[in-house]
């Protein structure tokens, strides 16, 4: 049984860049889940990528306050932004400056590896409920290290829909889907995760044109032999 559960807010709970939830689903939902985790002793957090400013303002237009008192949720703040490295600090100003909506997609692994420390738990023990293969998967497995499922209803890779990659593990909005995880989270295979996120580097390193001519060479060569 996991001892601590993250849900992100924006992309699952809330409305956020084309995805629009059912409110009344969400509200459900989370009444089942609070309920749960109550009854078997997990900690629940909500988690948000948000400076605190537009994060709180979400949490009160969707009522989530209802669910999650301050401690348990988690924000981003100035305290967080003044222990960046100086660069890094003013590439988020800078950020906030041009859109106060921007979203730190790394913010949830601090605070994830933070919490952890504080209440002397391991990774094993929680588990990440978000929707991008990307920066909730990926950088899971790098980072933080912790166990995540991917939300079914809005696959995202680094926030553009993407279609479902085999090995990991989802949930819906449906209480079930979830206990099973909390439970006991199901063995997971991240190898085509990798192969995905390998393959969108490459792309991104050497370009579309000469992946694709390095391959032809190649099968050139192949086929002379």
């Amino acid at each position: 049984m996991k001892k601590l559960c993250f849900i992100e807010m924006e992309g699952v709970l809330s409305p956020y860049l084309a995805y629009e939830p059912n409110g009344r689903r969400v509200r459900s939902f989370l009444e089942d889940l609070v309920n749960y985790c109550r009854e078997h002793k997990i900690e629940l957090f909500l988690i948000s990528g948000h400076h605190e400013n537009v994060a709180k303002k979400k949490m009160c237009d969707n009522s989530f306050h209802d669910f999650f008192d301050e401690n348990h949720f988690l924000c981003v703040n100035d305290s967080y932004i003044s222990k960046k490295g100086e660069s890094d600090q003013k590439l988020h100003k800078d950020n906030l400056a041009k859109d106060p909506g921007f979203n730190d997609s790394y913010f949830k692994q601090v605070i994830i590896q933070d919490i952890l420390k504080q209440k002397n738990l391991l990774p094993k023990d929680a588990l990440l409920l978000s929707d991008d293969i990307w920066v909730d998967g990926y950088y899971t497995t790098r980072f933080s290290k912790i166990d995540f499922a991917i939300f079914e209803g809005n696959v995202l890779d680094r926030g553009k829909p993407v279609e479902r990659i085999n090995g990991l593990a989802y949930f819906s909005l449906d209480i079930d889907s979830v206990k099973q995880l909390l439970e006991k989270f199901p063995l997971t295979n991240n190898s085509s995760l990798d192969r995905h996120v390998f393959e969108s580097m490459k792309k991104v390193l050497v370009g579309d044109n000469f992946a694709d001519a390095v391959k032809k060479g190649m099968m050139q060569k192949m086929n002379k032999k």
